[in-house]
């Protein structure tokens, strides 16, 4: 037996434990480095142990901030419940707990997933001249990260499998609406972005309706189009404007009911925007039509079988007096 020895010694650790605040009570934070997802309720409780006497309890942020909530504290119990949990409580958070003097405190990490947030680009100018370069950076942000690719509208490849969308030596055919998508298991949110392509346009074209000579009088059509723009087009004929297109479409018209002489010569498709002109002209010629020449004769038709008829009483008068004068000289011959 240790004695009066032992009872001094287990006084002095008591001592020792008063002075350097240290106990036996025990204080737990439920549930540990919890996981949830942003825009639910969640609910942490805070719980000391081996307390004989009522507990206060102080919830606070690692950054010494209440970020909300509704705590109840019962005895050596306090819960606090967080309403639909946003970004801003992914933080620590600190439950600290004094029973009989002596502060004990514990700390959580509050996890949550959530779907993209609101997507950024890089840069509002989504403009790039021909043949040069074009990068457009897509973010959002997420828990779990999430997954960015580039598509453009109308075709099913994809563009970009990361969060660069990169355009060498742009072309006509690049200019569109590019879509952003970016998602994670949570969701996914998407971007539209329109890349134009600017420069001078492309030479136009110019087509006949017909394949050979139009006739005079037949209907024909002038085709001038553009693969490539923007830009606006006029059709002319020699120097003069007789047709301009709406500058939203790439593609003039002109219909000519009843072509004539005066119709043939140069035709010229204009495409003009503000980096250049080209053109591209044809030479129209008319066939003229041929008309059906009747030959009149020298005298009406009707007047032919009348001259006939005259000429051939002429002869019969003429035998009845000859025959006549012949019966006349054959009877004073008798006498």
């Amino acid at each position: 037996m240790c004695g009066v020895k032992c009872i001094t010694f287990a006084l002095w650790i008591n001592i020792l434990s008063v002075l350097t605040g240290e106990n036996k009570f025990r204080l737990e934070l439920t549930p540990v480095n919890p996981v949830i997802h942003v825009g639910t309720d969640l609910e942490l409780t805070c719980q000391m142990n081996d307390c004989p006497d009522n507990v206060t309890f102080i919830w606070k942020s690692a950054l010494d901030e209440f970020l909300g909530g509704e705590a109840k504290d019962e005895q050596t119990v306090s819960r606090l419940l967080i309403k639909n949990i946003s970004v801003k409580h992914s933080d620590r958070v600190l439950c600290k707990a004094i029973c009989q003097q002596s502060p004990k405190d514990i700390m959580t990490k509050i996890h949550m997933f959530y779907g993209p947030g609101t997507i950024k680009v890089s840069s509002n100018n989504t403009s790039v001249k021909l043949g040069e370069r074009l990068e457009i950076t897509c973010h959002a942000d997420g828990n779990p990260e999430p997954t960015i690719v580039w598509w453009k509208q109308g075709e099913t490849e994809l563009q970009s499998q990361n969060h660069k969308l990169i355009i060498n030596n742009a072309s006509w055919s690049q200019a569109g609406w590019y879509w952003c998508n970016v998602s994670n298991h949570v969701g996914s949110q998407q971007l539209r972005v329109q890349v134009t392509v600017v420069g001078p346009p492309n030479i136009p074209k110019i087509q006949l309706s017909h394949r050979e000579e139009p006739k005079e009088g037949e209907s024909i059509s002038i085709f001038c189009s553009l693969d490539g723009g923007p830009a606006e087009l006029k059709l002319y004929k020699q120097s003069q404007s007789i047709a301009t297109g709406d500058p939203n479409e790439p593609t003039v018209l002109l219909n000519i009911s009843s072509i004539q002489i005066t119709d043939a010569g140069v035709y010229t498709c204009e495409a003009k925007n503000d980096f250049g002109i080209e053109r591209s002209t044809i030479n129209i010629t008319v066939q003229a039509a041929q008309h059906d020449i009747w030959r009149k004769p020298d005298l009406p038709m009707a007047i032919l079988p009348a001259a006939g008829s005259v000429s051939l009483l002429t002869a019969a008068v003429l035998l009845i007096r000859h025959f006549r004068k012949k019966s006349v000289s054959s009877d004073i011959t008798l006498d």
